[in-house]
């Protein structure tokens, strides 16, 4: 297995709580209101890390997540899991309207592997096995995806940062936070880091913020966003 060792660059702290949430409950906007907004309005519990980037753009990363849970450094990016945060893949279901299915989560240690590419359009994370994560009505016990982007620095425009989901890397892009607004992606335009609930490992996407012309770019895939998923 490859190894690699990555430093976190400061300890996860509390950011500010949304309007209307308590004891770290989210309830649901309307659809109109879920496009990204200033890290300032996440959710309390949401993670806050301090990312420099000096990791390669281009990366494969193995990592191992006990029922402890914990903090992933994935190349310039990370993933922070809860305790008991991963169904059991033998047994629970998977695959688009199942994310919120009741399932029986695993106490082994599950070892995964990502793969980090980044273009002038955003990166791509994909990850592998496919897994989904125990539903969670508390913020606490969520599954959080956090993503460097320097671009996001001094942004106005907040809407070309929202992480995207695929099913499969190279798929049509999907913004989940329309059907689920616990999924919205939050941007941090001092720091430049962006990041979101996910519910499974799949194919994720949050941009560059640069456009992409076709006619004289070849590959115009991640035009938008970053990508996270499973190959």
């Amino acid at each position: 297995m490859r190894r690699n060792n990555w430093k976190t660059v400061s300890t996860l702290v509390t950011a500010l709580v949304i309007v209307g949430c308590q004891d770290g409950m989210i309830s649901s906007p309307a659809s109109s209101s879920v496009a990204p907004v200033s890290m300032m309005l996440a959710p309390d519990g949401a993670p806050s890390l301090s990312l420099n980037g000096e990791s390669p753009a281009n990366t494969s990363v193995d990592f191992t997540v006990t029922s402890k849970g914990g903090t992933f450094m994935v190349g310039n990016h990370a993933v922070i899991f809860p305790n008991n945060a991963i169904c059991d893949p033998a047994t629970s279901s998977y695959g688009s309207g199942k994310w919120d299915d009741a399932c029986k989560v695993t106490h082994d240690a599950v070892t995964v592997h990502a793969e980090v590419r980044t273009s002038l359009q955003g990166t791509s994370i994909e990850f592998s096995p496919a897994l989904r994560f125990a539903p969670a009505k508390n913020t606490k016990d969520y599954v959080w995806i956090v993503m460097y982007n320097p671009n996001v620095r001094g942004a106005k425009d907040l809407s070309k940062f929202g992480i995207m989901y695929a099913p499969t890397a190279g798929a049509a892009l999907v913004d989940e936070s329309v059907d689920d607004a616990t999924l919205r992606t939050y941007v941090d335009t001092w720091s430049g880091i962006t990041t979101r609930r996910i519910k499974h490992f799949s194919t994720y996407t949050n941009s560059s913020g640069r456009s992409c012309d076709p006619s004289t770019e070849t590959d115009c895939s991640a035009s938008g966003n970053v990508t996270i998923g499973t190959p």
